[in-house]
């Protein structure tokens, strides 16, 4: 049996040219990381970076920090596929929706 992918929207508030961040938590143990899906002429990724929280030489454990500008005002999609290099299918799926004020 597959397993169901969850797919709650979460929502954030932000404004046209003030930085907002996502941070979601990573296990890049087994290879996997969170890829984001946004339209670029609306969002501009300007930061992505990866900070291991567990020090242990076995895992790879730690928070993805995401780092977004809003271009232009209105309800923005962004989403997240937690994907290994090797395999076609998304492990795990966030969907955020961001509502931006001019």
């Amino acid at each position: 049996m597959a397993e169901q992918i969850q797919t709650e929207i979460k929502k954030i508030h932000a404004k046209v040219g003030e930085p907002f961040k996502i941070r979601i938590w990573e296990d890049r143990t087994r290879g996997s990381r969170y890829v984001p899906t946004y339209d670029a002429g609306l969002l501009k990724l300007i930061s992505d970076e990866y900070e291991r929280t567990r020090h242990i030489r076995t895992n790879d454990i730690g928070m993805h920090y995401f780092e977004f500008v809003p271009v232009k005002p209105g309800r923005h999609m962004i989403e997240f596929e937690c994907r290994y290099g090797w395999k076609f299918s998304a492990e795990d799926r966030l969907i955020y929706e961001v509502a931006v004020a001019g």
